[in-house]
């Protein structure tokens, strides 16, 4: 690793200036299911863990505070939507997830997904410089190939929302089903990216994101999705449960549904699903 940066959290946590997200404060009455007082405010950098989700859930259950964050250096059984693996050898990358307890209509968390989407996307354009596009609903893409994902899932009463980044990979490395699918900052910048930044944009685009999202900032939200997406205005083919929809992605809906319009100018809301985007050649990606 010698000339690139790696995760420190005592680096992250000195440039915070964040209310909620790795500023948690401990409660009185939080302790943990075996009653000890250990402190569940702390933020965890762990060298190696299975999923970052996985031990943000188990925290949460524990009754950890607000805004913890759980941050890797290398996942060893990280996971993406419909239970796919996320690749991620030792310091690759950004795994990164947090705990949040919104009190705010259950109609209005499939946003959250949308929502971390335009944090994460606006992190990576501050810290690396990079103007990464969204595609619906929850991946990062750059120069047409992935560059990261998200995952949000609501075990119990807390939100856990999940992020990788890819950040430096080696090529010969991949699977070879892979090499042309997937892109990192490294490559994409032409040197060395600290993913310390990145963690600190992270943590405060996110924060912002979601004081709109309790706010029921949705029209700010969505519009932001928007200009980043790469979705919108393509010819797309949507997979959902034994449905094969295919049309034009046209828009987004206040729900945060993907609105596509077939060919005989039908519409659907499609709330949730896997979706190709067709490429010049005709197939889809």
């Amino acid at each position: 690793m010698e000339g690139s940066e790696i995760l420190s959290l005592e680096v992250i946590e000195a440039s915070l200036s964040t209310k909620i997200i790795g500023r948690a404060q401990r409660l009185d009455n939080l302790s943990n299911v075996n009653g000890d007082s250990s402190d569940l405010s702390k933020n965890e950098l762990w060298d190696e863990i299975d999923s970052t989700n996985t031990r943000a859930a188990a925290l949460a259950a524990q009754g950890c505070a607000e805004g913890v964050m759980v941050i890797a250096r290398q996942q060893t059984a990280g996971r993406g939507r419909l239970g796919r693996a996320w690749i991620s050898p030792p310091d690759a990358g950004i795994s990164f997830s947090v705990v949040l307890r919104p009190k705010i209509e259950l109609s209005r968390l499939p946003l959250i997904t949308l929502a971390t989407g335009v944090a994460v996307a606006q992190a990576i354009e501050a810290s690396a410089g990079v103007r990464p596009g969204l595609k619906w609903v929850n991946d990062l893409t750059l120069s047409g190939r992935k560059l990261g994902g998200i995952l949000a899932e609501m075990p119990g009463q807390a939100l856990i929302i999940g992020i990788g980044i890819n950040v430096r990979l080696k090529a010969d490395e991949l699977p070879e089903e892979l090499k042309d699918k997937v892109e990192w900052l490294e490559r994409a910048v032409g040197g060395p990216v600290d993913p310390n930044l990145i963690v600190m944009e992270l943590a405060h685009k996110l924060e912002a994101q979601y004081e709109l999202l309790k706010a029921g900032k949705t029209a700010e939200i969505l519009g932001l999705w928007r200009a980043y997406s790469v979705t919108i205005g393509q010819m797309i083919e949507a997979r959902s449960a034994n449905q094969v929809i295919t049309g034009k992605a046209i828009d987004i809906a206040d729900s945060g549904a993907l609105i596509v319009e077939a060919e005989d100018g039908t519409r659907t809301e499609l709330v949730a699903g896997e979706i190709s985007i067709r490429l010049q050649d005709g197939s889809y990606c």
